[in-house]
């Protein structure tokens, strides 16, 4: 049976491993620093499972070589951001992070796709990327990040909420400020502003965004699992795509046993402006990173 495995155990990583587990059928390994709490979570999830008459081999804890023979790493640790702390200061500790993680999974787990999460989504994508590849050699298509489907998500409930028809619309740029929707959208150009706002009304009353991603999360990894080849975007570092490189955002890709390819996708004048500017933004963060 197909492993996958997740490198943070908390509200995502735990809900991810979820909906994983329900939606097809694969061994798990949750790995986390707080030991416990990843025991815990593959013990519920291991009750879950039987309680809809599946025994999938789910496994958690603090050790890392759990993550052996896993075909999929999805990777949402780190830290959150704190009060007083800036978007500075949180993305030098997470690159610190995702440095130790890249070690691991180089050691234990280097043939599997990797799926980062941890924010800043796209430097910790670049991040992870290029410690990995000079780790062991790693392919920019075998690591990729989970940020623009769930802006497509979010901006095809607001369309479907205010009756515009945005069915083939998609969010790219950077998982952030900067992030824009193609002209070929038309209309649903117009509620960009709405789609970047919406994420904050969640955390502002319950803390977190958790079901919306852990769900995004599920489809890239059955996507890979399952070899759909199903186009979605996510954060891919380009190498000279689009007049860009050395760095990571969010283009639609062709998911499969692969990894994320890269497709022709038409572009205007101004969309590839927009695109320009997402990458010059994170290359100066990158840079402030050290990378």
């Amino acid at each position: 049976m197909t492993k996958v495995g997740f490198i943070g155990a908390g509200r995502v990583g735990a809900t991810s491993a979820f909906t994983c587990m329900l939606n097809m059928d694969v061994d798990i390994a949750l790995v986390d620093i707080a030991k416990e709490i990843a025991e815990g979570e593959a013990e519920d999830l291991s009750h879950a499972a039987s309680a809809l008459g599946k025994f999938p081999n789910i496994t958690g804890g603090g050790d890392y070589s759990l993550l052996e023979g896993c075909e999929v790493v999805v990777v949402s640790a780190g830290m959150a951001r704190k009060p007083g702390m800036t978007r500075l200061d949180l993305a030098e500790k997470n690159a610190e992070i995702i440095k130790k993680i890249a070690e691991k999974i180089a050691e234990y787990c280097h043939d599997a796709k990797v799926i980062v999460v941890t924010n800043p989504m796209d430097l910790m994508n670049y991040v992870m990327w290029k410690e990995l590849n000079r780790l062991c050699n790693k392919s920019r298509n075998e690591v990729f990040g989970m940020g623009g489907l769930l802006d497509t998500s979010r901006l095809r409930l607001i369309a479907k909420r205010e009756g515009l028809n945005c069915g083939k619309a998609l969010v790219i740029g950077e998982h952030g400020d900067s992030m824009f929707i193609p002209e070929i959208a038309g209309e649903c150009v117009d509620i960009l502003e709405k789609t970047r706002e919406v994420a904050m009304e969640v955390i502002k009353k319950k803390g977190a965004t958790i079901f919306g991603p852990s769900v995004c999360i599920y489809r890239m990894v059955r996507a890979v699992v399952e070899n759909t080849g199903e186009i979605i975007p996510a954060s891919v570092v380009l190498c000279g795509e689009y007049g860009i490189e050395d760095v990571s955002l969010g283009l639609p890709v062709r998911i499969s046993r692969k990894g994320a390819e890269i497709i022709d996708y038409s572009m205007g004048e101004r969309d590839l402006k927009n695109l320009k500017k997402s990458a010059e933004i994170l290359k100066e963060w990158l840079r402030k990173i050290g990378y």
